[in-house]
């Protein structure tokens, strides 16, 4: 059940994605960097937020996907709200999710039906989850800090800082041609090659299987890469507040590579985040009286049946 909400949230998911990459990409011991950090640490903390991510994605000037997003979420009970919409060439998906009331609801745009999510003990693991997931472990923490600088190197002087008004910041990084590690392209290149060349043993899951909620189609838009891939150029921005809070972050990624045809590609994803109502933030919520019902169980059996579509 989780691994289908995750791949329904594609806004938050891509966003998030590219947006955490991007900041560990450009930390260090500069001033950019040490202000960049801090400041990704303190959001981080943050539990009560509503975020905007939209994901742009462009292949030779020609718009592929659009996905724009609203979550918010309380910090308390897991109760949270997202809006999701995603277009794709003629094709628009939407989807609603609410966590209200201990119960998970999830509507897509083409639909009057508001589907129940029900499973064993889901509840509890709620629960569970909430318990755990705001507890990280400091020394695991400062492990992968102390990887992650080692990792990043000189990396470290492309990152500027410009400081404004009320001991705000804005925050600067931008790396191109061999500025970009042949480590982090190589790597890059093999996700993007897996993941968008299609694979007829492994075929995405059918709409009833995932909610109502299309991936066939989202997947056909992208741009099947197939060799000579490379990233060309990594660009981000950020707006740090007073509170030493991220409430704006851009990221701008330059991708090249050809198809199968040896049809060349640029493709240029973009990613815009924005985080606002700190601390003040509520969740929408639907009142499902008088509303057509559906209850989905997830069990031991179903989440099998998705990971074997995967």
């Amino acid at each position: 059940m989780n691994k289908k909400l995750a791949m329904m949230g594609l806004g938050v998911a891509v966003g998030s994605m590219m947006l955490v990459t991007s900041v560990y990409a450009g930390v260090g011991d500069a001033p950019g960097y040490e202000a960049f950090k801090s400041a990704f640490k303190e959001t981080a903390k943050v539990d009560n937020v509503t975020r905007q991510v939209n994901v742009s994605l462009q292949d030779n000037g020609a718009q592929l996907l659009n996905v724009k997003s609203t979550i918010k979420s309380s910090g308390k009970n897991q109760a949270g709200s997202a809006e999701v919409t995603v277009q794709s060439g003629e094709e628009q998906q939407t989807l609603q999710f609410y966590n209200q009331d201990g119960k998970q609801i999830v509507k897509t745009g083409d639909s009057d039906v508001y589907k129940v999510l029900e499973g064993d003990d889901m509840q509890g693991k709620f629960k569970d989850h909430e318990r755990t997931s705001h507890t990280p472990d400091p020394q695991v923490i400062s492990e992968v800090e102390n990887v992650v600088d080692a990792l990043v190197g000189n990396l470290k002087n492309y990152v500027t800082m410009d400081a404004k008004a009320g001991n705000a910041k804005d925050i600067h990084f931008k790396l191109s041609g061999s500025q970009i590690s042949p480590v982090v392209n190589t790597i890059g290149s093999l996700v993007i090659k897996h993941g968008t060349v299609e694979n007829n043993e492994r075929p995405l899951p059918a709409k009833a299987d995932t909610l109502g909620v299309d991936f066939t189609t989202l997947k056909n838009s992208l741009p099947q890469l197939t060799s000579d891939i490379k990233m060309d150029e990594v660009e981000v921005n950020a707006s740090v507040d007073a509170d030493n809070h991220i409430t704006n972050q851009t990221a701008q990624i330059h991708i090249s590579g050809k198809d199968a045809k040896g049809t060349a590609h640029d493709v240029v994803l973009s990613v815009d985040m924005t985080l606002s109502s700190l601390n003040t933030t509520t969740p929408d919520t639907v009142d499902l009286k008088g509303k057509q019902l559906e209850t989905v169980k997830f069990d031991e059996k179903s989440h099998k049946n998705w990971s074997d579509n995967k």
